[in-house]
């Protein structure tokens, strides 16, 4: 019978079904698509992605600029990104749209 090490910890590391690739953080920032024309709330946002409410249905794999309004001491930045759509679900008030970030926030 083996004997139990009592410095070692063993944690086991296992990802849920979760396909995200950083962890996202719940924040609602108003957010545009394309040329401004179609606008959003954010729902979550993380480095590598985000999601969003809009009215319009995005289809998955279609590549969508999005432009994140952060409020910072009052002055708006706006973040601009080019992504690509990974999911798209009816939800009340529209579609919840979820993308990849295929470049970084270029403002």
């Amino acid at each position: 019978m083996g004997t139990v090490d009592p410095t070692r910890v063993v944690v086991p590391l296992r990802r849920r079904e979760e396909q995200r690739g950083a962890e996202r953080f719940d924040m609602e920032l108003p957010v545009a698509v394309g040329s401004g024309a179609e606008g959003g709330v954010t729902r979550d946002i993380s480095v590598s992605g985000l999601s969003f409410v809009a009215r319009r249905a995005h289809a998955p794999g279609e590549p969508v600029e999005v432009t994140v309004d952060y409020l910072l001491d009052g002055h708006s930045f706006p973040l601009r990104c080019q992504a690509v759509v990974v999911r798209c679900e009816p939800c009340p008030g529209g579609y919840t749209i979820a993308v990849r970030l295929t470049t970084a926030f270029l403002e």
